[in-house]
């Protein structure tokens, strides 16, 4: 599951903000389908058959213009998969104390965006069909509202909605 949490939310134990450690943390990370090693091996597997008809052709002058298209072609899939997994280095991390809650998305381009609130006043908002995505979750308060898990697949995020739910009222029991 691409989002992990310290410790089950509703039984953390969650001290105040002066205490320095967070007593619930939670990563969220987008899903990358293909790692590195699986980049680099795809692109030369697709190399390898790119080459095969080329073979075809040795000793004719043509073979230089099937080349630079086929070259042409890997280049463009390299180029597009690089951006695709560029994109998907998004990721946030929340910390919860009994009287703090912080939000920080770390955007592909490495800029940094933080969201501050009381959680005693947080709401946590699912939309069914408001958003950019279906099941759109956001957080209400501090004067804002933050979207969270966006990334997230549409099973993942109903449940995510839930334990932050749970993490909420259990800040709520403990101040």
């Amino acid at each position: 599951m691409p989002y992990e949490w310290s410790s089950p939310p509703e039984r953390a134990q969650l001290g105040a903000a002066s205490s320095h450690q967070p007593g619930l943390r939670l990563s969220l990370s987008a899903h990358n389908a293909l790692s590195r090693e699986g980049f680099a091996g795809f692109i030369g597997a697709t190399a390898a058959l790119m080459a095969v008809p080329l073979l075809a052709f040795l000793g004719h002058t043509v073979l230089w213009v099937i080349a630079a298209a086929l070259g042409s072609a890997l280049c463009a899939i390299w180029l597009a998969l690089k951006a695709s997994w560029r994109r998907g280095q998004v990721r946030e991390e929340f910390e919860l104390w009994s009287d703090l809650a912080i939000l920080r998305r770390i955007n592909p381009n490495g800029q940094l965006q933080e969201w501050r609130a009381n959680p005693y006043w947080v709401e946590v908002h699912m939309s069914k069909d408001d958003g950019p995505v279906p099941d759109y979750l956001t957080l209400r308060g501090g004067g804002r509202v933050v979207e969270i898990g966006a990334f997230l697949s549409q099973e993942e995020r109903p449940l995510l909605a839930t334990d932050l739910q749970s993490a909420f009222l259990n800040a709520a029991r403990q101040t």
